[in-house]
């Protein structure tokens, strides 16, 4: 398996980056990387090191790799949408260094608004690679001169929220029954009686409450169908299904990260 075009994607957290890979695999059929050996140098790179290696007594992360014909992919989470410019520059740097320009497809950022707009995100990511010497215009990170693609996709593509709520319209379609079974307990959580809670435990702000009622929903979801597993496992495992395709493109956010993906997946 020879790889002559690859990309990097980048996301915020465990629930993005789970639903991306269960995407790559149950939509765009794209398969795991299985041997270290069948991954382009930098790939091999990106691979994180055990602590007895290391010497640093902390998780050392690692992405998930796939392939499809001759293009690789690598998924890598950043902790954090302000962590995400970091992460790229210096993966940026890294390409830089091993002078890996012509078989590098780009990257591929994935990003929840949350209570932002597509500008200020923007804006913030062009302020932090600035501070790193790493110019950015017209989607593509700009590097000692050499210009790398950098493309950005929002979750919701309009308006505010969070990945939880595209992952529910997929859970109505797989699991109708459940869905509004969370859906009843996840609404308890959000009456009077446990207003004292939400700031407590969830935000202040009770429009971010509403985000995590989604997640509320969600976890409900997933200790019916995976009950001694984390979420992410039922993401990849159980909500986005092969057989429901057709229906989990019917919902715009789907479809527009389903179009996003295999434009520019080529």
């Amino acid at each position: 398996m020879k790889m002559e075009k690859y990309y990097i994607l980048v996301s915020e957290g465990v629930t993005d980056c789970s639903f991306l890979e269960a995407v790559l695999e149950k939509m765009l059929h794209y398969l795991p990387c299985r041997n270290v050996k069948d991954l382009p140098l930098l790939f091999r790179e990106m691979i994180g090191q055990y602590p007895a290696v290391s010497g640093e007594l902390k998780r050392q992360d690692s992405p998930v790799f796939y392939h499809k014909d001759k293009i690789g992919i690598a998924v890598k989470q950043a902790n954090g949408c302000d962590n995400i410019p970091l992460k790229v520059g210096a993966l940026a740097y890294l390409i830089d260094k091993l002078d890996v320009y012509e078989d590098f497809g780009g990257f591929i950022i994935f990003c929840d608004t949350d209570l932002k707009t597509k500008d200020e995100i923007k804006d913030s990511f062009a302020r932090k690679w600035k501070e790193n010497d790493i110019g950015f215009h017209d989607e593509c990170l700009i590097i000692y001169g050499h210009a790398m693609p950098c493309y950005i996709h929002f979750f919701p593509s309009d308006g505010i929220g969070a990945v939880e709520k595209l992952l529910l319209e997929c859970t109505e379609i797989s699991y109708p029954a459940l869905y509004r079974e969370a859906q009843r307990y996840a609404d308890v959580f959000m009456t009077d009686e446990y207003s004292k809670i939400r700031k407590e435990c969830w935000a202040s702000d009770e429009r971010i409450q509403t985000f995590y009622a989604d997640k509320v929903q969600l976890g409900a979801v997933s200790s019916v169908l995976k009950p001694d597993r984390p979420v992410r496992f039922t993401i990849k495992d159980k909500i986005i299904r092969s057989k429901f395709g057709e229906a989990y493109l019917k919902r715009p956010e789907f479809k527009k990260l389903y179009d996003f993906l295999t434009n520019l997946l080529v």
